[in-house]
């Protein structure tokens, strides 16, 4: 790839997740409507008061199955016989494994192999529980209690008291993490006896559930962090977790390895991997090449390889499509110039051709969106998800209605400016399929190109975004929830909310949604308000990426959703 395949970082506000992702994307062919249905009942995500958590089923289910009626997948089949080592592949090393600090697919998609949270997101994005059950006895109470035998890597229990050191390393606004804002609404996080944990709200908070079962929500051992002191998380230090899979060797600028952990605290879990070596292979060729000889044995990408072509085409590579959560959009970033005009911003997606665009850069792994969040998302009440979304029509070119509405706009002549990574062939496609756009309602469009290197300063520099009226980020939520992600961006104090977006009906309902027990009632808010967003398009929505799963055709059994960021996805990796 040329440039790094992705990066991310998290903003300033309510909460400081708010996710951008750089994607170095690749030229192609063929684009599709993203219509999805669940096929799959996802459990409850969340507890009314007075009501727990169904009981854990053991493993995510496997064997192929489909979160959407295109034939996404949540999972890829299952695995029959032991493997005693994989090589999975990460665009870049793993910078550090203290979970405070992880923000990237690398660290994630290690993480989630080795450190467990309270609650864990299945592959359909639904919540079970994980290191704990959970009880609510009232709207503002969450009450945690450990599952019998739970226990560290060294065989020590995990205890109350870990979670909540855990928890608040991350709540903290002092240690430099990524999650602070995510505990807003939390009072107290109280070990009220060695194995159960009082979470006290100031308001409800459901939304927090999902951070709960995502990478703010990972545990580890508070002696064993204490001991490691600043070397925590690094090669020397290392971590301390509860997994089916703990830390091996960790060389750097060779691999890290995780091995099986054969006195994991759930007989439910037989994971048939004994060992998976994480290595960094930013190179699209080199990935290849290695895929093709059998020196790589899978990777994870939400997006297609310039090399797609040759992996698909022979039997001893599968690529499946999995069930996305990301969304491409242009960030609009100023509503200074012409851009901050509803009908202008409306026009300008109109007059994109979306098809195009997918069919020369995605080669058919994407979807035209209907609205920001994307289908995979449904992790919750899916059919009135899918209901809401169906009423939105997909986001086809329309130069005739484009070009009446940048009219009555006056949009004619006036100009924008939008910021692109230079040096990849892909992300200039992209700035130049907004250029036609605009160009064809009547807009004068400038290109401010920057190196991969620079362009993270866009999301994170006031300075930097000065005469900028959008940029492009491909960007997700961290659990299943169309809500996650579009938090992020539409509420006063949404950590990638750069124009000052303020609808005061959306923010009502935003609030509402996250203060709703309810799954059914919850989503309804979040969709209502889905419907202004759509109208308002603070953000303007690309496309929907595919979450593809590369691996040697003799490999499978793991998870194919963007859940695998997560939640355990090698759990049932094995041979076929």
């Amino acid at each position: 790839m040329s440039f790094a395949a992705l990066s991310r970082t998290y903003g300033l506000g309510r909460r400081t997740t708010g996710a951008l992702v750089i994607v170095a994307l690749a030229l192609g062919a063929c684009g599709k409507d993203a219509n999805t249905s669940p096929t799959s009942t996802p459990a409850a995500d969340s507890v009314a008061p007075g009501e727990t958590l169904p009981p854990d089923t053991g493993a995510p289910a496997t064997g192929g199955g489909s979160a959407v009626d295109t034939g996404l997948a949540i999972t890829t089949p299952a695995a029959t016989t032991e493997v005693d080592s994989v090589t999975w592949t990460l665009y870049r090393e793993v910078g550090s494994l203290d979970p405070i600090f992880a923000f990237d697919y690398p660290e994630n998609t290690v993480l989630a192999q080795m450190c467990e949270t309270l609650l864990r997101q299945d592959p359909d994005g639904s919540l079970q529980p994980g290191l704990a059950d959970l009880t609510q006895p009232d709207a503002t109470t969450l009450v945690f209690t450990l599952r019998n035998g739970v226990t560290f890597w060294n065989g020590d229990p995990v205890t109350a008291a870990d979670v909540v050191f855990s928890l608040e390393r991350a709540r903290s606004t002092e240690l430099g993490g990524f999650y602070p804002a995510v505990f807003t609404r939390v009072s107290t996080i109280v070990a009220t006896s060695d194995t159960v944990v009082t979470i006290t709200l100031a308001e409800p908070d459901y939304w927090l559930l999902g951070e709960l079962a995502s990478t703010p929500g990972w545990i580890v051992q508070q002696s064993f962090v204490e001991a490691a002191g600043g070397d925590f998380g690094n090669p020397t230090g290392r971590t301390m977790c509860s997994g089916a899979f703990k830390l091996g060797d960790w060389n750097v600028g060779e691999k890290l390895a995780i091995v099986r952990n054969d006195s994991y605290w759930n007989p439910e879990v037989k994971p048939l991997v004994k060992e998976i070596d994480f290595i960094g292979v930013p190179d699209a060729n080199t990935l290849t090449t290695g895929l093709l000889a059998g020196d790589i044995s899978g990777t994870y990408s939400f997006g297609p390889l310039p090399t797609i072509d040759q992996l698909t085409g022979n039997a001893g590579i599968t690529v499946t499509e999995g069930a996305g959560w990301n969304t491409e959009a242009l960030i609009v970033s100023s509503f200074d110039g012409p851009l901050g005009t509803k009908e202008v911003r409306q026009a300008l997606s109109l007059a994109l051709d979306r098809k195009a665009y997918i069919d020369a850069v995605y080669k058919g792994y994407a979807s035209i969106p209907h609205a920001i969040s994307a289908p995979g998302t449904w992790g919750y009440a899916p059919d009135v998800f899918q209901a809401a979304y169906d009423a939105l029509p997909a986001m086809n070119q329309d130069l005739a209605k484009a070009k009446q509405l940048a009219d009555a706009a006056g949009a004619a002549g006036k100009t924008i400016t939008i910021g692109f990574v230079s040096d990849s062939e892909a992300a200039q496609a992209q700035a130049n399929a907004y250029k036609t756009a605009g160009e064809a309602i009547g807009l004068k469009v400038e290109l401010k190109g920057v190196t991969a290197d620079q362009y993270i300063n866009f999301f994170i520099d006031a300075k930097f975004r000065e005469g900028v009226d959008g940029f492009f980020t491909v960007n997700y939520g961290d659990y299943a929830d169309p809500a996650a992600l579009l938090s992020t961006l539409v509420l006063p104090e949404g950590s990638q909310n750069y124009t000052g977006y303020a609808n005061e009906t959306v923010t009502a309902l935003m609030e509402e949604a996250r203060s709703t027990a309810d799954p059914a009632e919850r989503a309804a808010k979040v969709v209502e308000a889905q419907v202004l967003i759509t109208d308002d398009l603070p953000w303007i929505p690309t496309a929907y990426p595919s979450n593809l799963v590369v691996t040697r055709s003799n490999i499978t059994g793991q998870v194919a959703s963007f859940a695998y960021m997560f939640a355990p996805w090698a759990w049932t990796m094995g041979g076929v």
